[in-house]
């Protein structure tokens, strides 16, 4: 249906109409800021040079405090770690795919340098958060949980999943707090749970394209159960709607619920998101029909939720972009967006869908849709894991203990986005050896901002760029005793054993269950993995290899 109800954002970008609200920091903001964060920054020997921070939304939501995110360092490492992941993806990885010839892009390639960017992102997310929490004064500690994230389904025809990723289970804090996870901790230490999508429009990372970045959030919030790592189909608006049954409920009316939330006349007020996928066409045919825009986009959904309501960003039309009516998306993008936007006043809904239908090449899309919720036995499984059999529909409150705890969540823009200007791609400098990243900000209070912020590179750009670098970059054409001989070299320091642990976790942790600080490895996971395609036999040689050099980090290490 070619008609202005149903148009790419990539043709018609949001504008934003508000009044620029900057706070430029002078020499003394950066000296304290500098020093807070001195380690971190040493760690790719770079320096903030420069930094604003510009307000698009300063309402707060009176249902929330910072909680432990008062701790300006522990509040701006959220920040930091989201603007580092994405400069080490814009030195390493952004536009990679474009570099081939054409005739050499294929999906093979494409899904080998989407994990490299991954495997980036989630190394120096990590490290920032390692670093940070080590370094905290007693009576300020906190101990971090991942506890949502995505990478792990296997996508048929697409991915073969177990992208590299910060994993379910990943521990932050002081080895003496981590090591009493799951029992009693002493009052002076915060527990805090984490939620990522590393890369957010990954295949965009790659290829260069508008709106992807970095995605991560914080919060003192404990969880009340996993969302399988499944489909799930979502409503959401920038203004807050009664729960409801959307399995009771059409699309349609499930416009008219949002549409008066934020007490338009009707639903044709609305434009509701859409990832460009075939078997979106039935919904987006039937919202058409009833006058209800549909944007699209060729990936990524989870930036859409964050802005959705926000008045002060226009399609060239004039209308906003205000909701999602049955969107279909990765779990994780979907508690990673939701959080922010409960954050602002909104609400969200959520159902399980099965995945195994809506990747079946034998249907068309318009079955595809009519049998969205035809699951297979190991769906039905994976939901009653995780508690879903009774209520497959949710919101937040379904999965966090308290939204409202304090917490942050940060984004940090490796291209172009397209949603919001203020939000460039990152850029570099080498004449005078700086790099530039903008960082959207959306705290628990409900005030969004947007940091942009230049390091300067101490000993140029290249030199950081070396010190971002993945280990396994070290390792990939290394084999038998040179390959253990450089692994045994990343154990000759405190940086780099924490560098090539990080990276050993974020990589075969579909293969491995931590126990404290040592690591089960479950050897017919990494066969399997190897089998389907997420890893290969250079994997295999390097897990062989660190078992026999750091066998001290293994239970079962034969």
């Amino acid at each position: 249906m070619g008609n202005n109800l149903r148009f790419n954002i990539a043709d018609q970008r949001l504008k934003y109409k508000g009044v620029e609200k900057a706070f430029s920091y002078n020499n003394d903001r950066m000296i304290e800021f500098n020093h807070r964060h001195r380690t971190v920054l040493a760690n790719y020997d770079i320096t903030l040079k420069d930094a604003t921070i510009f307000s698009l939304d300063d309402r707060i939501n009176s249902q929330s405090n910072l909680g432990a995110l008062r701790n300006r360092q522990l509040r701006e490492s959220g920040v930091i770690s989201a603007a580092l992941s994405a400069i080490g993806v814009g030195l390493h990885g952004r536009g990679a795919l474009m570099d081939y010839p054409a005739e050499q892009r294929t999906k093979a390639i494409s899904n080998e340098l989407k994990r490299a960017n991954d495997r980036m992102a989630a190394q120096i997310m990590a490290e920032v958060l390692h670093i940070t929490t080590n370094r905290l004064p007693i009576g300020e500690e906190v101990l971090i949980a991942s506890t949502i994230t995505e990478g792990v389904r296997v996508k048929p025809g697409k991915e073969a999943g177990g992208n590299p990723t910060i994993s379910i289970g990943a521990l932050f804090g002081k080895r003496e707090h981590r090591s009493l996870y799951g029992l009693p901790m002493t009052n002076n230490v915060s527990l805090l749970s984490m939620g990522s999508d590393v890369i957010d429009g990954t295949t965009k990372s790659v290829k260069g394209l508008h709106s992807s970045f970095t995605a991560m959030f914080l919060t003192e919030s404990g969880v009340k159960r996993h969302l399988p790592d499944i489909y799930v189909q979502r409503w959401m608006g920038g203004a807050y709607f009664d729960e409801f049954n959307p399995r009771e409920a059409s699309l349609v009316e499930a416009a008219e619920i949002i549409s008066k939330a934020y007490g338009y006349s009707g639903p044709d007020k609305l434009n509701a998101f859409y990832l460009e996928r075939k078997r979106h066409h039935p919904a987006m045919d039937e919202l058409n029909k009833a006058g209800i825009g549909t944007p699209y986009d060729d990936d990524g959904d989870l930036f859409p939720a964050l802005i959705l309501g926000f008045e002060d960003a226009e399609f060239p039309n004039g209308t906003q972009l205000n909701s999602m009516i049955g969107e279909i998306g990765g779990s994780a993008e979907w508690a990673v967006g939701v959080l922010p936007l409960v954050w602002r006043g909104g609400q969200a809904i959520g159902m399980l869908t099965s995945q195994t239908t809506l990747t079946r090449a034998d249907l068309d899309y318009g079955e595809k849709w009519r049998q969205r919720f035809h699951f297979t036995e190991e769906e039905f499984m994976l939901m009653q894991d995780a508690r879903f059999e009774q209520k497959p529909y949710f919101t937040i409150r379904d999965i966090l203990e308290d939204p409202f705890a304090g917490g942050i969540s940060a984004f940090g823009a490796i291209t172009d986005n397209y949603y919001l200007p203020y939000l460039e791609g990152v850029s570099f400098d080498e004449a005078n050896n700086t790099v530039t990243v903008n960082t959207l900000v959306i705290n628990s209070l409900g005030i969004m901002e947007v940091w942009r912020m230049v390091f300067e590179c101490n000993q140029g750009v290249q030199n950081s760029r070396r010190m971002m670098a993945s280990p396994k970059d070290s390792l990939i054409n290394l084999s038998g005793s040179e390959l253990e001989k450089a692994i045994g070299s990343y154990m000759d320091n405190d940086r780099s054993r924490m560098r090539f642990r990080i990276f050993f976790n974020n990589e075969y942790y579909p293969a491995l269950i931590p126990v404290r600080d040592k690591l089960v490895l479950l050897h017919n996971a990494e066969e399997t993995l190897i089998e389907r395609g997420a890893l290969n036999e250079k994997d295999k040689e390097i897990i062989k290899a660190t078992q026999k050099v750091a066998h001290h980090w293994f239970v079962n290490n034969d």
